[in-house]
Order: C-alpha cells, then structure tokens, then sequence
C-alpha cells in the first residue's frame, strides 16, 4: 500500500472527530484545539508523520523520538472525601446535608495521556489499519466502543466520507442493556424461574497487561492476501507499542502509589482510541467462552461491564453467589485466597471483579415478577427520555432530580434513612433541560435555578461532579448570566486549593502528586469555560507583537464586564477560547443558527441575529475541510436562506442552488434529491418538482395534523421591530406537546398552520425532522429582512443516504397572494410584502417523498382558482396551511378541490378558528376523516390515508360499483398515476 499524506490528513480528521464527540477528556479537545490554530500550514506536519511511517524503522526517527519524550499524564479525581463523612466507630449513624469542608482528599484518581496531536494521528493511523484485523475476530456480544463502518473501511477506501471511531455510545448502551431485560422478561412470562447477574471488572484498564505480539498474529490473519498491508499495519503496531511503553514509563512512579496491583503490568492509557480497541479485543477469549461452555440465554458486555441472564438457574439458597458461580462460571471465573475475590484469567494475567458490584438477582416463576417488570419498565422510560423532547425538568426542583434517597427498610420510616446519594445522570439531564428551554426562548427563572445550583455544587460536590462544570458555564452563557459563570469558576479555584493529599494515608512524594492533581483540576475548569464561552463575541487572539503594546484591552466585543474582569486579553483563558472557536470543537448544539460556528465571524454565536439577515457571511473553507462532525444538508439550506432572502433572490434558485453545492462538496451522486423547474402554460406560474428518492416508499401514511393556536399578536410582535417574537416557555411547551405526540403516535407527517413557527425555532424544527425522520409542514412567522417581510411556508422531509444515514432537504417558498389584512399589518409597520419584492414569478412545486406526491398551499393561496389546480392529476394529497377567520369560505374551496382535483385535501387552521380536516374524494358521508376546531390543549390528531387504494382507483378508466371513490373529474389523465 502506498501512503499519502490524504491518508494522514484524513486520519488527523478522525483524531479531530473522536475529541470532539468525547465529553469527558477535555485536556484532548483543548490539545487538538491548540495544534490546529498554532500551524499556519498543517500539511507540514502531516508531511512529517508521513515521513515517520515511511521509515522501515519509524521508532528510530528522529522526530519520532522527540514526540516520545513529550508524552506526560493528567490527573483527575475518581472519589473526593471529607475527613468528617469517615464513619465513627458504634456511635450510630450521622447523616448530613453539608458539602464543603476546610480540607479534602482524594482517595481515586485516573490517568489520562497528555500526548502531541501527532502522537494521536499516528495511533489513529493504527486504529485504521490494525483496529480492523482486532474488530473481526470479536465477540458480537461485545457492545462499546465497536468501531464504525466509515473507520473499519478506511483501508479499503481512503476517501469515504464518515470519520467516526465508533458507534455511538447511547445506541450501542441501550442495546446492550434492553437486550438483557427482554430475554429475562420474556423467559419470565413464560412461566421459568430467571436470573440475572451482573459482573464489573476491577480498575481494567490499569490491570491489563497488553503484549504486542498477540496482535501481530492478528494482522498476519486480516491480511494474509496482502502482503503490502500485512508490513504496513505491523509497522504501525512496533510503533504504538512505542507510544504505550512511553506512557508506562511516565506513570510507572505513581502508579505503584494509586494502583498497586497495577504497577507490573502494561496497562492501557485512557484516552486513546486504540485503547478502546484494544480493550474490548483483550476480553475477546472470555466472551467466546461464555458463549461456548457457559452458555446463558443471555451474555453482553459494556467495555467491563458484563451482563448475563440465565434460565432455570441453579444454586444454593444458604450461600448463593458462590454456588452460583461454582456452578455456572467455574471454567471462566477463579476465586482467589485474597478476600475470595473473584478475578479472569487472560493468558498468563489475572483482571479482577469489584465485589461490590457483583450482583445476582433471582426471579421465581412461583412469587411476583413485578421487581422484573417495574425495572423494564423504568428503563423504557429513561430510554423514551431521549427520543421525547423534555418538558418535565422546567417547572420542579432541582433537589428532585439530584439526589437519590437510601432507604434501609420501609421507605414511609424516616429512620430507614440510611443516607442521600446525588445522581449525576438526573443531574445532568436537568441542565440539559434548562440549557434547550433557554436556547430557544426567554425564561423568567433563572433566579430559580441558579440559587439551586450553588447550594448543590458546593464543597465536595463542586470537586466530585467536576465533569458537569462546562454545564453549568453553558447555562450561564445560555441566560445571559455571566456573573455565575464567573463567580463559579473563582469558587471552584478556591476548592481545588483545599485538597491537601491523594491518598488516604501520607506517602513519599505526595505533595507533588497534589500539586500535580490540582493544577490539572485547574486547567479542567479553564477549559471548561473557555470551550463555553469561545461561542460569544470573542476577540482575536493578538499576535506576539500585538501583545506587547496590550493597554487593558477587553476580550468580547459586546458588554460583559463580569467576563472582562475574569478573561485577561492574551491570557491562557483568552488563548484557549479563540483556539476552540477557531478550530470549532464548541458544543454545535448552543449555536442559534446553522453553520454560524463554521463563518470567519467575531458575533455572538447564542444568538440568531447576526445571521439569519447577513448577506456578507461567508463560510470558511478551512473550517469546512476540517470539521470534526459532519454537515448536514438541512444546515447548509438554512444558512444560505437567510443570504438570498437579504439579498432578494428567488427561492427556487436558493433550492436548486444548494442541492447543486452541497452534492458536489459531499456527497456526489449519493444525495438521492433533485429539483427541476418549470414555466406552466398559463399566467407565466414556475411549477417546479422535488424529488427525494427515499426507498421507505409507504402505501399508507399515518398524518397528524396539529391543533394549535396561534396567537394575532404573536403574529403582529414577529413584525414589529418595537416588539420580540413571542418566544416563551409556554409557547415551547405547546410546540413540545405536538411534536411529541407525533412520535408517540408514530406520525409518518405532521402539518401545522400558517405562521405557527417563529423564525429563530426554524432550525430546531428541521433537525427534530431530521433525527426523528418525520416529516413537517408548516408555516413561519414572518421573517423580516431589509424591510421586507416573508411569509414562508416550510417543508422539513426527512431520509436516509444509502439507507443508513439521516438527512434532510427543506423547501422554502414565499407566499404567492398575501391576505388584505396581512397587507394591513405590514404597511401599518412600514414593511413590503416579500412577495412583491422577490425576483420571480408566482412560485409552485410539487413533491414526491416515500411515494408520496404532494403540494401545499399559503392561506390566501387556495382562493386563486388558477393556482390550485396547477397540479391536477399529479398529486395525492394537498396540503393548506391556513391561518383564517373564514372558515365557511375556506371550507366550500377545500370541498371543491377534493373533487377537482380528486385527492386527499388537508387543512391546518389556528385552533381558535377551527376548520383543521382531513378530506377524500369520497362520497358526502365519508368524505370528512376528520374535523376539529376549539380546544385550550395543543394536541395532534392522525389518520391513515390510503395512497395505494386511491392510485389504484386513479387508474382504472371505468369505476366499478363497488369501488369507494367518486369517479374522476373530467379531463383527469390516468396515466400520470403511472408516474407518480
């Protein structure tokens, strides 16, 4: 194999990616940050990691060595402890709601490799070539950390798009663990006795005791007809085992310190990818083992976490673990003299079982299974957590979702107490919450939760929970309130300084092992705010020279002086912000506006404004090739709409125009959407035609439509430049409401009136139709640009690339008629309707999405009898998104288009209003599937319309007697069915 530096170039980006997407190691993300923004020209250096595995002994090279000797580790803590929680000998139990204390040990701590970039692309180069020769011979039982395809075919073909490691964590964990539940549930019901066990493997990564050569055996095996590969993917092992011996030489002294069991063995460096690799190949014999000689109904494992269920279980009611194991695991888990504590075997290395969470549950088919049950059943709703929109965190406590009580006994005996336990995942949802709600509108409680948030994250709880501290800077920016974030960031400093030792006990050398632990600790709160706050209108970093003529320079544009006085310009703080904005590893998720982040812009990135009415905004070509995540196509739509609307171009342009761009940057001929454009015979109308080749062709579609109320002064506050759109929480609440009910009720489309979406939530409707793949019809509120107001009507359609990936296409279209009162409104406020500006013609498209052929129509629209029947024969289904008083006259034009046109006609009016239906061309009777109007709960409504049973009908010349349509209008042409 011939390498080039695209294959170094390219596996710079998969290093990029995986530090992006891992929420722990920030010291990673900063690293890549830094490494990116301080070479002028990165090919340089890949020039040079070209040259190092060019050689035939790359451990040799000079430049190599000198990445070597920079390797070192971080620290951090795993348990911080308070002298005044240690128990005290029979004097009973104290509980205590206090945190803080004048002093703090650490009695755990983990590792972390701090390496060069270039370190990291070579091991990446090693995960590319090698991790696939380990992956094949794993176990599908093994879960984490499995590597994706785009990462496992990168030797096959280097310029695949993907540059993902791994497969994402939260499928691959929900997987893993609803698996296990099911097979015991369902064993369960069957009427057999159950059980589970679960095991946890003791420290693993520091007990591992890696040799080399067994992977060669591996390469040798994966690319036996490829002699070429065979020496390159050997080359790259001889030179990671370099990197790992290195490392282990830099812990060596304190490791024998933190894990003494540890300190022989050649353990693995947490994070590194390949170790994620190597981790889940070391286990590889065990879990081929289990399925071979113990053989449970169920076995899984979760990186060192094991899970297995078995039915009709056997062992000894008076000691039940031992017998147990002694039954069942006796050939794979060995019991050894040191507190009988149970270890595996891999080769000649034994990795122990934490005995704490060794835990067997038993399920008797003659006694209740509600244990069973109730547990699946809180896991389903933990798992549905994610897929719903949350909603419930706003309006409670923080203390409801921060802390776990320990009961010891009846839980209704306030002496069964034992104890409270925070629950960092509660935690961590609940802030995940109050980050969205405040991301897409304008709260009134931030004095509610703020106050909540010191009184938790105080003491030890500030050190303990260090890894939500870049949450707690995210809400902080979020609100506006940068006052917290400044004063948490000075707290946490003045806590760090409070821990006095590492271990339990005084050791030699402890002092620096201290000093060592706190300044990483420091540097972790350092990133933390700077990765949050690189997303505001943040200075350039000055050059050398500029920093030395520096007079008490301010490092955001806008007035935040809480930040001023803690960011120093050209400080570390400074530095580290505008290499995470530069290189773009912020959270993508806080920025208000699609692809905002990947501009040469100084705005603040919380915010819309400065974007969505900017024509001068340009992408940056460089932050496009470097990206750590892919762009999607929604996004790259979005972020061009705002520039053709300021600059009054057509909107078909702007749709052909991104389709076009965004195939010949990514994706080739494999975007399967294309767009074409016509003048229709009469009135000089442009039809246009959409089509999103989506192989999920349905010959039903289960539509919602959503009754909503959309408010006249929400409508009028949008327009009015002395006014904010309303973007409350209760107006969030209701859009959740719908939007949920929609995936609970597995809607394949859900329509919305006219004018229901303000302008700001456009992007979050496009990426929930995106991650939840269904589709969204509604209106926007207008969107003023240059004094000019549009009414647009959006389409979200969602699909997937080569059946896999999901994606996206929006259309976009100005209103071609609007109403008197509409123009009312705007000339009230000094405002042109959009329509009269935009350079086109009436505009209108018709679209054929999983086998659906569709077009929708703007309100005032519909009463233009020339326009509604443009698509006559070649439609399915028409859409009306209304926002109307008249619901009489609207209802006798929808009656007439039913026929007219003979297809399925929708409407979605406001629901004060009502007039919201579903229509078929059927007889009077059956004609109406449904009809709404009223109603103070938002809520969506679904039916099923039959495409297959209508297109069949379309068809045929001559109905029969027995057919459920009326017949076709005259002058309808059957045989464009055939093309639809």
């Amino acid at each position: 194999m011939e390498l080039n530096i695209d294959h170094v170039r390219k596996a710079y980006l998969f290093v990029k990616s995986y530090a992006y997407h891992e929420n722990l190691n920030l010291f990673l993300k900063q690293r890549v940050a830094e490494f990116e923004t301080s070479h002028t020209e990165l090919d340089e250096v890949f020039e040079s990691i070209l040259e190092v595995v060019d050689q035939k002994i790359p451990c040799n090279h000079k430049y190599f060595k000198g990445l070597l000797k920079s390797i070192n580790y971080h620290l951090l803590p795993k348990l911080v402890e308070r002298n005044e929680d240690k128990p005290s000998q029979n004097t009973g139990l104290f509980i205590s709601n206090v945190r803080d204390s004048e002093q703090y040990q650490v009695s755990k701590v983990n590792y972390f490799i701090n390496a060069p970039v270039e370190i990291h692309i070579i091991e990446m180069l090693w995960c590319l070539f090698v991790g696939p020769a380990l992956e094949k011979g794993m176990s599908k039982d093994s879960y984490g950390n499995r590597m994706h395809s785009s990462a496992l075919n990168f030797s096959k073909d280097s310029d695949l798009s993907g540059q993902e490691v791994f497969k994402r964590y939260i499928d691959q964990y929900n997987q893993w663990r609803d698996q296990a539940l099911e097979v015991a549930t369902e064993i369960s019901k069957n009427g057999d006795d159950v059980a589970l066990l679960s095991l946890d493997l003791k420290s693993y990564f520091y007990h591992v005791d890696l040799d080399f050569e067994n992977i060669e055996s591996e390469i040798e095996n994966h690319y036996s007809d490829n002699a070429q590969l065979t020496e390159f993917a050997l080359k790259l092992n001889l030179v990671l085992e370099a990197i790992y011996s290195r490392y282990q030489q830099v812990i060596a002294p304190r490791i024998k310190q933190t894990h003494i069991k540890c300190k022989d063995k050649k353990c693995l460096p947490i994070g590194m990818a390949s170790a994620s690799i190597i981790a889940n190949w070391y286990l590889s014999e065990f879990d081929f083992s289990i399925g071979d000689d113990v053989r449970p109904a169920y076995y899984g494992r979760y990186v060192d976490d094991i899970i297995m269920v078995f039915k009709r279980p056997k062992f000894d009611v008076e000691n039940p673990i031992p017998s147990f194991v002694d039954h069942y695991l006796r050939s794979v888990l060995t019991a050894t003299g040191d507190n009988a504590e149970y270890v595996i075997s891999v080769a000649d290395n034994t990795l122990p079982m934490q005995q704490d969470k060794l835990i067997l549950q038993f399920f008797d088919k003659e006694h209740s299974r509600a244990g069973l049950e109730v547990f699946k059943k809180e896991l389903d709703e933990r798992s549905s957590a994610f897929k719903f929109l949350p909603s419930d965190h706003i309006d409670k406590e923080l203390d409801r979702f921060a802390y776990d009580v320990l009961y010891d006994g009846s839980a209704n005996k306030l002496r069964s107490i034992v104890g409270l336990a925070e629950n960092e995942t509660e935690l961590a949802k609940y802030l995940s919450s109050h980050i969205t709600a405040h991301r897409l509108c304008k709260l009134n409680n931030r004095d509610v939760v703020l106050p909540q948030l010191k009184q938790f994250f105080k003491g030890q709880n500030a050190l303990q929970f260090f890894r939500l501290w870049e949450k707690l800077y995210q809400y902080s920016v979020i609100t506006r309130n940068y006052g917290f974030a400044s004063f948490f960031y000075q707290y946490v400093e003045a806590e760090i300084n409070k821990i006095i030792g590492i271990m339990p006990n005084s050791r030699k050398g402890s002092d620096q092992f201290t000093q060592k632990l706190n300044e990483d600790l420091n540097l972790y709160n350092q990133i933390a705010l700077a990765i949050t706050i690189g997303l505001l209108d943040i200075k350039a970093f000055p050059s050398h020279i500029d920093i030395l003529f520096i007079e008490d320079e301010n490092v955001f544009h806008g007035t935040k002086p809480e930040l001023n006085k803690l960011v120093s310009y050209a400080s570390d703080l400074h530095s580290f912000s505008w290499q995470f904005r530069c290189s773009n590893l912020i959270r993508y998720h806080l920025v208000a506006w699609p692809l905002a982040n990947y501009s040469l812009e100084e705005s603040d990135l919380t915010s819309e404004s400065d974007f969505t009415n900017n024509e001068n905004i340009a992408l940056d070509e460089n932050k496009i090739a470097f990206s750590p995540r892919f762009i999607h196509f929604d996004e790259w739509q979005i972020f061009h709409l705002g520039k053709h609307l300021a600059t009054e171009n057509d909107l078909n342009s702007w749709l052909a125009e991104t389709i076009d761009a965004y195939k010949n940057r990514f994706f080739g001929n494999e975007l399967p959407v294309d767009f074409t454009s016509e003048v229709a015979d009469t009135g000089g109308i442009v039809k246009s035609s959409l089509l999103v080749s989506d192989k999920d062709s349905k010959d039903q579609i289960n539509l919602a439509i959503a009754n909503l109320r959309v408010n006249e002064e929400d409508i009028s506050s949008a327009v009015r430049r002395d006014r904010q759109p309303n973007l409350s929480f209760k107006r969030q609440e209701d859009l959740y409401s719908i939007l949920n009910s929609a995936l609970y009720e597995k809607a394949d489309l859900l329509v919305m009136p006219e004018v229901a979406i303000p302008v700001s939530w456009l992007p979050f409707m496009v990426s929930f139709s995106r991650r939840h793949q269904i589709g969204l019809v509604f209106g926007l509120e207008h969107w003023v640009s240059n004094g000019v107001a549009y009414n647009l009507i959006i389409e979200a359609l969602p699909f997937r690339v080569s059946g896999k990936y999901k994606s996206c296409v929006m259309t976009a279209r100005v209103k071609n008629h609007y109403a008197p009162a509409e123009l009312e409104l705007l000339e009230a406020v000094r405002l042109k309707p959009g329509n009269l500006v935009l350079k086109q013609n009436a505009c209108y498209h018709k679209v054929s999405w999983r086998g659906l052929s569709f077009a929708t129509y703007n309100c005032f629209e519909l009463s233009d009898i020339t326009h509604r029947v443009l698509f006559k024969s070649q439609i399915d289904l028409l859409f009306a998104c209304v926002w109307n008083k008249d619901t009489n006259y609207y209802q006798h034009i929808l009656e007439s288009a039913v026929r007219d046109l003979h297809c399925y006609t929708v409407q979605a009016n406001t629901s004060q209003y009502g007039g919201s239906c579903v229509l078929r061309p059927t007889k009077t009777e059956s004609k109406t599937m449904l009809y709404v109007k009223g109603g103070d709960n938002s809520c969506v409504l679904t039916t099923k319309l039959d495409i297959k049973g209508l297109r069949d009908f379309q068809y045929k010349s001559k109905p029969g007697s027995k057919d459920y349509f009326k017949h076709l209008p005259p002058g309808y042409d059957s045989d464009s069915v055939l093309i639809r």
